[in-house]
């Protein structure tokens, strides 16, 4: 179908008919009147008639369509600094379509107007090629300013493009306007400034991300450049990050007031209010400040507040139940007030802490050892089905060989198209349909997700396709699984991994940071939106599902030597990627928590950094118990020549990481691993090799020891604390005999003997969920068959003829 045939274009069709590949319609209902549009016939400067298909160079009336695989230069501008040139009314910029706006001349002002409305599902910027070297790529040094005139009842700002001017001025010439944005990718060089003597009333919906590097101005930019006849309300459904926010009006005039409305879902995070001018007042005409139910305004620290609403009578603000959010450094408590806190929690204090059931728990994802014939993926569930945790986390991966080298013992993995086709397994079927399991938190990763590294400014199709694989991943799930008592939590691995490159350290070497980081830092964030959106548009048609599903960003850089990335202003995952997106949760894998000195004992890292999590989180308020953070992956070495802790160190350890997860309401806090993936080298000239069995004194020899289950089939320290908080068997008090009293050999094989000062008379066996499996009633080193038992850990509870009890663990090999 020809569109420039059509009247009015739908945007939500005109998504899906652009591209063959599978694209979920962009998210709005709006229509722009394309009639008669003019159309690219090539490439080319755009001053050039023969690019256009009615030969003529388009006006200030023209409605015009960038064709897929055109880039169009806009090679007009002023005779003079400042002087505005109008390019068109409608621009329609189609997804393989590029239109630039860059120039070269410094200390001049290109400044470009559009008489209507903006759909760029394409790229529309000052120009950018991918860098081949050093440098960012850009084609121009400078970028252009766009003047957008509201000449309609509502003007819209649409697309699932990228669409990035050094400004964007908004003003009505005649009458009261609209104007609606619900672009995915805005990114605004300087200001967004509404400055009208006509009201506008502007909405930024629910799925619009805008990144506007300096001030977001309602009756103008900043002070000095703000009129004392503007005047407008802005509504705030989506994301949006600003350098600065103008909360002010000049204007004199009683009733022209001006407004900014946080709404439900909507959130506004900017660095500094009012350039950090703290004197600031509103005139007669007076400012509302509105922060409704599910709304956030987000604090930076030099974003002050509380004198906007000292001696400002003009200024109003009203909360109705939404959230404003102080920076983490005025709501950190003290080192004694931290350690009390998780003191209340610690089970080692004799906290009960049996919850813990459905909160810690291990990853399962790849190992070097196995006991059984099992295909891997399952015979470690039935392990961890004897572990007692409710919680565990795998891998769900589309990529080729990915899924084979996290379970490759007795293991067959086809090729996988999608999420989904990895989703419908039998044995990830098998995983997801266990009962004993509730939390299922597991790497999702998609094939061709690196991408973002060239930035949000191409391969749209990618974006697009990201998010429709997570739609269907979701529905798929839901409509599985949607009556179980289930969670399902999407999540990456280590985040800053993937923007850096695994263990380059930004931190200790500057010149590391590539010249292009903000733009893969948008493209990342870019790729994460899509993915929040189309989990989000999937659960939204199963609202009565008894199953949830989540998504998580995944960081792992946080501290260095007790401060932060921030701090040493690194770029990193939590600071600029997690703030750009609105998400359920994130996650933090953190190995770089573990670093103690006199002022901050173990623990209190962990606890300051879920802290700033939890601020930087913008979060979707779908989990509504506790705040939205995991622990995605941690764990100590519990392999002596790895590591000087010993097993009471660990079982301290882990008692302050119950204390503080319990204290602050963390979701999930996962170890790393069931079976051992860490090795630490190898002999010269070995090479590591999936599917295959090694001697457990090798394993002992190279392993790191971060373990639930050992190579020997022992539970390790953490494993086994973790199991004595939730199992009434080994939390029991009942030792009266423990230190005379032996069970050898153990782990064991076939039999068992014991040893004991006192006479035993009984002797029962427990499986971890606390059913007794046998009872024998024995006399003292007579040996006990145990042969028919299955591999695992068990407890066995011995009593003596006086009636006392000694609990002791058994692991049968």
């Amino acid at each position: 179908m020809n569109i420039s045939n059509l009247k009015y274009l739908t945007l939500s069709i005109l998504l899906s008919c652009i591209t063959a590949q599978a694209q979920l319609p962009l998210l709005s209902d709006q229509t722009i009147d394309f009639t008669n549009a003019v159309s690219t016939i090539n490439s080319g400067n755009w001053s050039n008639p023969a690019i256009w298909s009615n030969g003529m160079v388009p006006s200030s009336s023209t409605h015009v369509i960038i064709e897929n695989g055109h880039t169009v230069y806009i090679d007009i501008q002023g005779a003079s600094s400042g002087q505005i040139v109008d390019l068109c009314e409608n621009l329609f910029v189609k997804q393989d379509a590029v239109l630039q706006m860059g120039h070269n001349t410094a200390n001049f002002a290109k400044d470009l107007r559009i008489n209507g409305s903006i759909l760029c599902n394409g790229t529309f910027s000052a120009g950018r090629n991918l860098p081949s070297g050093s440098g960012d790529g850009a084609i121009y040094s400078f970028n252009s300013r766009i003047f957008l005139n509201l000449t309609q009842a509502t003007t819209y700002v649409s697309g699932s493009g990228y669409f990035n001017p050094k400004a964007l001025s908004i003003a009505s010439n005649s009458g009261e306007k609209d104007l609606i944005i619900d672009h995915y990718n805005i990114v605004i060089d300087e200001n967004f400034a509404i400055k009208s003597n006509n009201r506008v009333n502007a909405t930024i919906k629910e799925y619009a991300y805008l990144n506007i590097k300096n001030t977001l101005g309602l009756t103008g930019s900043t002070y000095d450049f703000s009129s004392p006849t503007a005047k407008s309300s802005l509504i705030i459904e989506g994301v949006v990050v600003a350098g600065n926010v103008s909360l002010f009006t000049k204007n004199t005039t009683l009733g022209e007031f001006t407004s900014l409305t946080i709404r439900n879902r909507g959130s506004l995070f900017p660095q500094t209010i009012n350039q950090g001018v703290l004197n600031v007042t509103s005139e007669a005409g007076g400012f509302n400040l509105t922060l409704e139910n599910g709304g956030l305004f987000k604090l930076w620290k030099e974003a002050y507040f509380s004198n906007l609403t000292s001696n400002n009578p003009n200024f109003t603000f009203t909360n109705n139940g939404g959230t404003l959010k102080q920076h983490y450094i005025y709501t950190t408590p003290t080192k004694a007030q931290i350690t009390s806190r998780i003191d209340a929690y610690d089970p080692n204090l004799g906290a009960d802490v049996s919850q813990i059931q459905d909160i810690f728990g291990f990853s399962h994802i790849a190992g070097w050892y196995n006991f059984t014939t099992r295909p891997y993926l399952l015979e470690g569930l039935d392990y961890y089905r004897n572990f007692g945790s409710t919680a565990v986390k795998t891998t769900l991966t589309s990529v080729n060989g990915r899924m084979y080298n996290a379970y490759h013992f007795n293991h067959s993995w086809p090729n996988f198209q999608n999420l989904k086709e990895v989703a419908e397994h039998e044995y990830i079927d098998s995983l997801f349909k266990r009962t004993h399991i509730k939390t299922h938190t597991f790497w999702t990763t998609p094939k061709n997700q690196s991408h973002y590294k060239n930035g949000p400014d191409f391969d749209h199709d990618k974006y697009l396709e990201q998010e429709q694989q997570y739609y269907d991943l979701t529905m798929h799930l839901l409509s599985t699984y949607g009556t179980m008592d289930k969670k399902f939590v999407y999540q990456n691995w280590e985040g800053d991994w993937m923007l850096r490159g695994e263990g380059v350290a930004w931190e200790n070497d500057a010149s590391l940071i590539p010249d292009d980081v903000d733009w893969s830092i948008e493209g990342m964030a870019r790729m994460f939106r899509a993915r929040q959106r189309g989990t989000e548009r999937a659960r939204n048609q199963f609202s009565s599902s008894n199953a949830k599903v989540y998504h998580a960003i995944e960081f792992n850089k946080l501290w260095k030597n007790g401060q932060t990335m921030m701090y040493y202003n690194v770029p990193s995952v939590l600071g600029d990627v997690v703030p750009k997106v609105r998400i359920d949760l994130t996650s933090w894998s953190a190995y770089d928590s573990n670093w103690t000195n006199t002022n901050n004992p173990v623990g209190h890292l962990m606890w300051k950094g879920i802290h700033i999590a939890d601020y930087y989180t913008t979060s979707t308020g779908a989990i509504q118990s506790g705040i939205p953070v995991q622990i995605g992956e941690f764990a100590h070495n519990e392999n002596p020549p790895y590591t000087s802790l010993t097993e009471p160190d660990i079982r301290n350890n882990y008692g302050r990481y119950i204390g503080l997860a319990l204290d602050l309401g963390i979701q999930n806090f996962y170890l790393w691993n069931l079976y051992c993936s860490g090795q630490q080298g190898a002999p010269n000239g070995f090479t590591w090799e999936k599917d295959t069995q090694y001697d457990d004194s090798f394993l002992y020899q190279w392993m790191d020891g971060k373990w639930m289950l050992e190579p020997n089939g022992s539970m390790g320290y953490a494993a086994t604390f973790l199991m004595e908080q939730w199992s009434a068997l080994l939390s029991t008090s009942e030792k009266d005999f423990n230190t005379d009293t032996h069970i050898f050999p153990n782990p064991a094989k076939d039999s068992i003997s014991i040893t004991s000062k006192t006479v035993i008379d009984k002797v029962e066996i427990y499986n971890l969920q606390g059913k007794r499996i046998h009872t024998y009633q024995v006399e003292l080193h007579q040996n006990i068959n145990i042969q028919n038992l299955a591999k695992g850990m068990y407890i066995v509870r011995l009593k003596d003829i006086h009636n006392n009890f000694s609990t002791h663990k058994l692991v049968k090999k």
